[in-house]
């Protein structure tokens, strides 16, 4: 939904087919979709680095697709990492990347700690108004009493039981906009015995070593919850219209004389 927002914006100029859902799936085929959908329109989200320099992606998103002389250049690069035929380079990397991030249960951690938020930005921004003792915005605006309206339960909870409700969001808001890193490295065949876990890639029958970790894993700040808010308003704003605009294109839209409509939904 947030990639709506992104395209009407000009942040993008195509929305990613990156699922979210395939990476958490637990399947391999969902994983590895998720992971090729990200390579093909990595924009600010897939980086390779070959010996710390920047072969794949964009350091500003400025990477949103993968053109031939991208992949090229890739392909180029990764020869001196996986032993296959010319061609063959991105499949067998992307099929590292997968049996890598499978392996290392990375993934698992992450969702227990993205599941920690129970009831999304609307219902903790009303615990976070009244735990830092400020009127709740939200209710004001929508012209409710915060004590009978919708979200009148957050509102009568213990300022700890509010407290536990904004620190588990920010916590999972930090676990939905981290890093995850791999590092790579080829097993020679002499080092059986390395300390390292290992990924083994049959079909070319080469061993990578391999370290994976999170990283950017800064707390998220209490006066974001703001910023979360109005930006999560934004993003269904604009993915709601982008619906109906889609729906009107399918439907024909006619207009008032009777005419096709012929305006073309900036995200199609």
């Amino acid at each position: 939904m947030h990639q709506a927002l992104k395209l009407h914006d000009g942040v993008i100029s195509q929305i990613s087919k990156y699922d979210p859902l395939d990476l958490f799936s637990g399947s391999k085929d969902g994983v590895q979709n998720a992971i090729k959908c990200l390579f093909l329109t990595p924009q600010n989200n897939f980086r390779v680095f070959l010996n710390g320099s920047l072969i794949f992606g964009g350091m500003d998103g400025a990477a949103e697709c993968v053109s031939y002389t991208v992949d090229q250049a890739f392909q180029d690069g990764i020869k001196r990492v996986i032993v296959a035929k010319d061609g063959m380079h991105s499949k067998y990397f992307l099929e590292l990347v997968t049996e890598t991030v499978m392996k290392s249960g990375l993934l698992n951690q992450l969702l227990e700690v993205q599941k920690l938020d129970s009831i999304d930005i609307e219902g903790a921004i009303h615990a976070y108004y009244d735990f830092v003792s400020l009127p709740c915005m939200v209710c004001r605006k929508k012209g409710e009493n915060k004590l009978s309206g919708r979200y009148s339960s957050i509102h009568s909870m213990s300022k700890d039981a509010k407290l536990k409700l904004v620190r588990n969001y920010l916590i999972s808001a930090t676990g939905k906009d981290l890093s995850m890193m791999i590092s790579f490295r080829p097993r020679k065949s002499k080092d059986v015995e390395s300390p390292h876990r290992s990924v083994l890639l049959k079909e070319i029958n080469q061993t990578f070593d391999y370290k994976a970790s999170f990283i950017d894993l800064d707390m998220k700040p209490l006066k974001k919850m703001e910023y979360y808010y109005e930006l999560d308003q934004q993003i269904v704003s604009c993915y709601v219209q982008m619906v109906k605009d889609d729906e009107a294109i399918q439907n024909g839209a006619v207009g008032i004389d009777g005419s096709l409509n012929s305006y073309i939904a900036k995200w199609k």
